[in-house]
């Protein structure tokens, strides 16, 4: 107790380090992405299903990536099947564009 008085940044440091490090494993086990379960339509394909979902990988490696959450030996998939597709990641962009005074909108 001697100790903590006569250093007491010491203290307050490691207990601030303490808090910080529990939020930090906190938040990590709080955003475990879920994936989706979509229900496969008539003319759908694999190659299609890339370009809809997997916007920000080559469409080879996801689709590789969706036939191994889904255990398919194939790249065939059928009208009335549900997959695991791997969850988008959606990025927000604010359009700050230009505006020229009088513009009217």
């Amino acid at each position: 107790m001697n100790w903590m008085k006569e250093n007491y940044f010491i203290a307050l440091f490691l207990g601030l380090n303490i808090v910080f490090m529990v939020t930090i494993l906190i938040s990590n086990t709080l955003s475990t992405e879920e994936d989706y379960q979509i229900k496969i339509e008539h003319g759908d394909s694999l190659w299609e299903l890339a370009n809809k979902f997997g916007a920000d990988e080559p469409q080879e490696a996801w689709i590789n990536k969706v036939m191994a959450m889904n255990n398919l030996q194939t790249a065939q998939i059928k009208a009335g099947d549900t997959l695991v597709i791997p969850q988008v990641k959606e990025n927000y962009h604010l359009d700050y564009g230009t505006e020229i005074a009088g513009d009217g909108k």
